[in-house]
């Protein structure tokens, strides 16, 4: 146990009811709160003691006999799996009063803790202690610097290996001054800080009237010190991020607390730096990019009430910080806040929301274009909602040009099928004069997918039924949800057809492309294939923020609060991505990707464009977006969502039944669905059993029931689930892994 509880009761509350609103075990919630790695595990190892095979033993004994021995010292688990569970543990306990086998414990410790490092600090009578030893007298003579360098030293604390790379001296010779009592060599605890290069570049501040007379709204309720939430609806570029600076500033002389939530990991670097110019509190980071030493004190720098501030995606908001009184969740309205591929799948937004009402404390919501869910919660008088409908300094909205692709004169010829002629111009016409240029699309890999021509075959994964992705780095296909990978193809493995063609456009085909158009153009590429390694997405923007590329080449993980004045032009090769997808969200999420991609260009003094390129040019979602128009975007979506029954009208759960065979799959939903159907039916109205949108994953067949909560009778969903507990119960408690099933409360895709 530990000496202190590294839960408070505040967080147990909050994983409680995480655990209770998303239909997730408290156990799983609870790891939210903690570091990795810090558990201390205990594992039984059972060992053969002797081989003895006239030993009398029935046959399902003889066969766990026979398991142990043809694999020895392996923990209980291990045998368990093997042999499987019945009368497992029976079994096991014949063995040893046998004398076949005996059992050790073994305990594991954390595997990630405080980081010691040694230092050496000289004394403070150096000069008088060195008149003692004749030896050392004799070798500083004949070594002045090392003495020099030993003076200017003195009483600091300097790292071990660092004082003998300084100092130039053996680890001999720092032993002897240790035992002359010269120095002490100390350990000492070292935290592991997130480096962050990039360098917010300094700005003088004018606060805008609209700016000023939003954070005094704001500022008037936290000197109340009353619960409230905000819905800050500003356009990119009007300065939603020097209005949580301010009200922060206020926060911290209050003696509050204040978590900063971003979307994504490539906002950090310029998140981070923004904050450290202004304030000389530590702040602690918290990505999933970091190593488990460095999670670990940032989580223990929280805990001991070093820091002050926290920063990072959806994990930051279980810091274990004390008195919050500030809780901000930029671009609410982005999907990632939405934890979809595990327990618990909660909403960072929303959890935001309950965790600021715990603690008496605002939440923010910021975004140029927030979800409906959320505008409708500021519409209906649940959200205080706060508007900044201008740049600051007077700064236009770029102007936005929309290129029908369906027209042969407006793209470049067959030289360049990707790009319009317009584009190549005013990216022409940019490099020219040295100012930058950002790409987006929304697709990463070379091309969506190979298709022979001859007899039309398309490779698919073999354990997930999707398209096989076509990367030319590596010339291989790769399946972009369960890993899989094999070579890429010139002759079609079909009919021996020579004909292969590369459908759809991605990352890497731009880029090469690019290229070729533009052969004295610095590109980078910003996706996730070149952000696997660690703080890549700090060195990118890094790069592209210090002027050492004209062209940032990436997927959506670019359009959204990055902040580089000399970027005057943004293009989107294909705008089109996403609105064919059967997701009533789609054209939600396409008009918010071209208006915060838009709100990337022309952020300094010059003047920005856009141009979109899209072969559905009169799609409403891209008419709105091409004139900035949120609120038009809304009536009009609105309208959709309220005909057909969509959030933010009801509130969706899915049930998701996953198995390795499709007959279990499909009769196992049927049977889900008729039950719920029966026992709440006043409470939800239930859809399906259907194939979900991705039938088949990692081997797994899957259907899914979805429920649309009734909010006259059931409005937060009470009712609806504690049914569904008890009928999912059996499948859960059931000892066999077989038949998986998932529920997903306020479910944003039906994936």
């Amino acid at each position: 146990m530990d000496e202190n509880p590294l839960l408070s009761s505040e967080m147990l509350d909050l994983t409680e009811w995480i655990a209770e609103y998303y239909f997730a075990g408290w156990g799983q919630t609870v790891q939210l709160a903690l570091p990795k790695m810090i558990d201390v595990e205990e594992k039984e190892i059972i060992h053969l003691q002797k081989v003895d095979f006239e030993i009398e033993l029935t046959e399902r004994q003889r066969e766990l006999y026979l398991i142990i021995g043809s694999n020895p010292d392996n923990s209980k688990d291990f045998y368990r799996k093997k042999f499987g569970r019945g009368s497992f543990y029976y079994f096991l306990g014949v063995l040893e009063n046998k004398g076949l086998i005996y059992r050790e414990k073994q305990v594991r410790k954390a595997r990630v803790g405080a980081l010691l490092k040694k230092f050496v600090i000289i004394s403070n009578d150096y000069n008088k202690r060195k008149e003692e030893h004749e030896d050392y007298l004799k070798f500083i003579k004949d070594r002045p610097e090392v003495d020099k360098y030993i003076a200017e030293n003195s009483s600091e604390h300097v790292l071990k290996s660092d004082f003998l790379k300084q100092a130039k001296i053996t680890p001999a010779t720092l032993q002897k001054m240790e035992r002359y009592k010269l120095c002490d060599i100390v350990e000492q605890q070292v935290d592991r800080k997130v480096e962050i290069k990039y360098k917010e570049k300094d700005k003088k501040i004018i606060l805008t009237n609209e700016q000023t007379s939003v954070i005094n709204k704001i500022l008037s309720q936290l000197e109340q010190g009353t619960f409230s939430t905000f819905l800050l609806h500003g356009v990119t570029g009007s300065g939603k991020t020097q209005v949580y600076i301010e009200v922060l500033k206020h926060t911290l002389k209050k003696g509050k607390t204040a978590i900063i939530l971003i979307p994504e990991i490539s906002l950090t670097p310029q998140t981070v730096s923004r904050f450290t110019s202004v304030f000389s509190e530590e702040i602690a980071v918290f990505h999933s990019k970091m190593s488990a030493g460095e999670r670990f004190d940032s989580w223990m720098g929280c805990y001991k009430g070093k820091v002050k501030i926290v920063v990072g995606p959806r994990s930051a908001l279980f810091a274990p910080l004390k008195d919050i009184g500030l809780i901000v969740v930029d671009e609410e309205h982005v999907t990632t806040y939405k934890q979809t591929d595990a327990a618990p799948r909660y909403h960072a937004r929303d959890t935001a929301v309950y965790r600021a009402k715990m603690n008496n404390a605002l939440v923010i919501l910021g975004s140029a274009t927030p979800s409906l869910e959320s505008y409708h919660n500021a519409q209906k008088g649940k959200y205080q909602l706060l508007e900044i409908p201008n740049r600051v300094q007077n700064i236009k909205m770029p102007k936005v040009h929309i290129v029908d692709m369906k027209i042969k004169h407006g793209r470049a010829g067959q030289a360049s099928p990707l790009f319009s002629k317009v584009l190549i111009d005013k990216i022409s016409d940019r490099l020219e004069k040295k100012e930058q240029i950002i790409l987006l699309q929304n697709r990463r890999g070379y091309s969506s997918f190979m298709q022979c021509k001859e007899c039309g075959f398309i490779p698919v994964c073999p354990n997930c039924e999707i398209t096989l992705t076509y990367h030319s780095f590596n010339e291989n296909l790769q399946c972009h949800l369960c890993g899989h990978h094999q070579a890429g193809f010139n002759d079609c493995p079909v009919c021996g057809g020579r004909k292969i063609v590369y459908k759809g456009i991605g990352t890497q085909r731009i880029q090469n492309e690019l290229r070729e158009i533009f052969p004295q153009a610095g590109v980078l590429r910003m996706d996730f294939d070149t952000t696997r390694g660690k703080n890549m997405h700090d060195t990118i923007l890094n790069s592209f923020g210090e002027g050492e590329a004209d062209i940032l080449l990436g997927t959506q993980m670019i359009a959204k609060g990055l902040d580089f004045s000399n970027v005057t032009l943004v293009g989107v090769i294909s705008a089109d991505v996403g609105l064919a997808l059967p997701d009533f969200r789609a054209a939600e999420r396409v008009f918010q990707l071209l208006t915060q991609v838009s709100g990337r260009a022309g952020r300094g003094e010059k003047p920005g464009e856009v141009v979109v390129q899209t072969f559905m040019n009169t799609h409403y979602a891209i008419q709105f977006a091409k004139n900035h128009d949120f609120i038009g975007f809304y009536k009009e979506e609105m309208q959709h969502r309220r005909n057909f029954k969509y959030p933010p009208f009801v509130k969706f759960i899915q049930v998701l039944v996953s198995t390795a065979k499709m007959s279990d799959a499909i009769n196992t939903a049927r049977a889900l669905s008729i039950e719920i159907n029966k026992k709440a039916k006043k409470y939800c109205q239930v859809i399906g059993p259907a194939p979900a949108l991705i039938p088949k994953m990692k081997n797994m067949y899957r259907w899914q029931v979805v429920l649309k909560l009734n909010f006259s009778t059931d409005p937060a969903g009470i009712n609806t689930k504690s049914v569904l507990r008890k009928i999912i119960e059996p499948y859960i408690k059931k000892k066999k892994s077989d038949i998986r099933v998932i529920v997903d409360v306020d479910a944003i895709s039906l994936s």
